[in-house]
């Protein structure tokens, strides 16, 4: 199933919580806020930024819309 978002917010690859693993399009919702478009881990959960390919199947499904 495909999602379509708003891509009002600037995305960037990195990790959810504890998994390192898997690597998910983050939406910057702030300074010190992201969150991950597939809706992985806690809100205010912590994230971590990193220069790797996004390899989370669910954001990859999920197209933004302009």
């Amino acid at each position: 199933m495909t999602i379509m978002t708003d891509s009002a917010h600037e995305t960037v690859a990195g990790t959810v919580g504890e998994d390192v693993r898997t690597v998910h399009r983050l939406r910057v919702l702030d300074e010190h806020k992201r969150q991950a478009l597939c809706g992985a881990g806690d809100p205010d959960g912590v994230t971590d930024v990193w220069l790797r390919a996004v390899n989370c199947p669910a954001c990859l499904d999920v197209h933004e819309v302009a």
